[in-house]
């Protein structure tokens, strides 16, 4: 175990919640506005202080529009391609740590430059490949590119947890006339569950979020994911704010539940794998 000089320790925890306090401050201002009654406005230190809370707002963002549609189609968007990420990417995971395959090492390292793609740089192809097939307005035209954004990381993540797995574990099991399937489905897939809760946590959060290709994808209103909810309704609650504040706080309490709900696994499933024993 490293020991850390105390002065160290203490100035790291100074400098760790002064940057989340500063992190915190547009979430609590959005939850100030969020709760402010409509016909109040928030002010003191900064619109941080209120004077009531209500819930009011939340009554005008699910009167005056389909937010429940709109997080249903989030959530299938997301839950979906959460699942092809996770398959895909453990069995492809499993091949490069396990398998011989050859230029397998070429393979991953072009799988790696993939991350550092920005992304903005490939919503136009992405847009035009879905038109092309036929997927703008429907949720394939979402899922599947989300499914493609993902896979490099978590390949990357999972196969570094395979090859940390003990060698021994499957050759007991080859022993005993178990296919390489079966090791794979029964074995290796069980055992990685810290790690595939790094994945199922980043993409959720990845694909519930993002904005710009569901933006120049889906056209019709009905199908369009919870993201895309505040520029929808920007000019109905442009005269208020309290709504639209109300419902960016909807917007980000799936992600937050999700996260808060499978954090304790995240740490153990990012270090798992890094180093080899």
């Amino acid at each position: 175990m490293i020991r850390v000089p105390p002065l160290t320790r203490h100035l790291a925890t100074f400098f760790l919640s002064a940057l989340a306090v500063v992190w915190m401050v547009p979430v609590a201002m959005m939850l100030a506005v969020a709760f402010t009654p409509p016909e109040k406005r928030v002010t003191g230190f900064g619109g941080l202080l209120i004077d009531e809370v209500s819930l009011r707002n939340f009554g005008i963002v699910f009167k005056d529009a389909p937010i429940l549609l709109h997080l249903f189609n989030s959530l299938v968007i997301t839950l979906v391609s959460v699942g092809l990420v996770v398959m895909l990417g453990a069995m492809a995971a499993y091949a490069f740590a396990r398998m011989r395959i050859r230029g397998k090492n070429i393979l991953f390292f072009l799988l790696i430059t993939t991350l550092m793609l920005p992304v903005p740089t490939l919503i136009v192809p992405l847009f035009q490949i879905n038109k092309s097939l036929g997927l703008l307005d429907s949720y394939f035209g979402l899922i599947l590119p989300y499914t493609a954004l993902g896979l490099p990381f978590a390949i990357i993540i999972l196969r570094g947890f395979f090859e940390a797995l003990p060698v021994e574990l499957e050759e007991a099991a080859r022993l005993d006339g178990v296919t390489q399937a079966r090791i794979f489905w029964f074995i290796a897939l069980p055992l990685s569950w810290p790690a595939l809760t790094v994945v199922v946590i980043f993409q959720f959060m990845t694909s519930f979020n993002e904005f710009v290709l569901a933006l120049v994808t889906m056209d019709n209103n009905a199908l369009k994911p919870l993201s895309l909810v505040p520029l929808i309704y920007s000019g109905q609650f442009f005269t208020q704010p309290g709504a639209m504040f109300a419902t960016l706080t909807l917007i980000t309490v799936p992600v937050v539940v999700v996260y808060f709900a499978m954090q304790r696994f995240m740490i153990g499933g990012l270090t798992t794998g890094a180093v080899k024993g």
